[in-house]
C-alpha cells in the first residue's frame, strides 16, 4: 500500500469518526441516545433474530445487525443488536479477529454516545450441563456485568416435557441469574410480538442496573493517548537512568 493510499484512508476514517462523534453529540444534547441490548453467544440459530424482526430478510450472522424492539402497549424501545459469534476459544487468529471486530463496534457506538444496557446471552436447548457450559463460555467474558445479563434459550420445542424442563432450567441457571424473569425460553412457535415484548421487558428491567463498557474487559481497545503517556514515562526513566 502506497503512502498516498494510506494517507487517504487515514483522512477518510478521521472524517467518518468526526461525523459519528457529531451525531453522538447531537443525540446526547437532544436526549435521543440509542439504548442497545446485545445478542451474544458462541453458536445458536439465526432464526431468533429473524423472528424478532418478523421478516425473512437476508440475515448474516457474521455482521452486527440491529432491530428496534417494540411493544404495542408501551411507547418505549431498545435497539437489539445481533452480534457475530464469540469465537474466543478458537485459533489465535480467530480470537484476535473476533476481538478486533467487537472493538470496532464498541468504538463506533461510543462515538455515537450509544448506551449498552443489556446483554442477552443465547444458546440452543440441550442437556442442562451442555447449556451451562455454553453459557459459561460466553458469560465469563462479561462476568463483571452479570447484572445486565439475560439468558435466552432457543429451540425449546426440543424439550419433551416443557413444563418440567423449564422448571429444571430456572433452578439450574440460578448460578448465572437470580430471577426467572431474566431467563427467556424461545421455541419455533413463539409469536414475534410476544418475543419483542419479552425482550423489551427484560431489557428495561436490567437497564436500571448499569451500563456496559468494554474497559477492563478483553474487548478494551488500545488507548493511543495512554500508550503515548506510558512511552513518554519510559523514555524519561531511561534518560534519567543514563544520566
Amino acid at each position: 500500500m502506497s503512502i498516498l493510499t494510506t494517507f487517504i484512508k487515514y483522512v477518510v476514517n478521521l472524517v467518518f469518526e468526526i461525523f459519528l462523534k457529531a451525531v453522538g453529540c447531537f443525540r446526547k444534547i437532544f436526549g435521543t441516545q440509542h439504548q442497545l441490548a446485545l445478542i451474544l453467544g458462541i453458536n445458536y440459530s439465526p432464526t431468533l433474530f429473524i423472528k424478532l424482526q418478523n421478516t425473512s430478510s437476508n440475515f448474516k450472522q457474521n455482521n452486527f445487525q440491529s432491530h428496534k424492539l417494540w411493544n404495542s402497549k408501551q411507547n418505549k424501545n431498545f435497539y437489539v443488536v445481533s452480534c457475530p459469534f464469540l469465537t474466543l476459544t478458537d485459533t489465535i487468529d480467530e480470537r484476535e479477529k473476533c476481538i478486533e471486530e467487537y472493538q470496532k463496534f464498541f468504538r463506533r457506538e461510543a462515538l455515537l454516545k450509544s448506551q449498552i444496557k443489556c446483554l442477552y446471552i443465547v444458546t440452543e436447548y440441550d442437556r442442562t450441563d451442555i447449556i451451562k457450559a455454553n453459557l459459561l463460555s460466553c458469560i465469563k467474558w462479561f462476568h463483571q456485568y452479570r447484572d445486565l445479563i439475560i439468558i435466552v434459550i432457543t429451540s425449546f420445542e426440543k424439550a419433551d416435557d416443557q413444563k418440567n424442563s423449564s422448571d429444571e432450567l430456572y433452578n439450574a441457571l440460578q448460578i448465572f441469574v437470580q430471577a426467572d424473569k431474566r431467563i427467556i425460553l424461545v421455541n419455533k412457535n413463539t409469536d414475534s410480538d410476544l418475543l419483542n415484548e419479552q425482550f423489551l421487558n427484560a431489557a428495561q428491567q436490567v437497564s436500571m442496573k448499569g451500563e456496559f463498557h468494554p474497559r477492563n474487559t478483553i474487548f478494551e481497545g488500545y488507548d493511543q493517548q495512554e500508550g503515548n503517556r506510558i512511552m513518554q514515562q519510559l523514555h524519561l526513566s531511561i534518560k534519567k537512568y543514563r544520566i
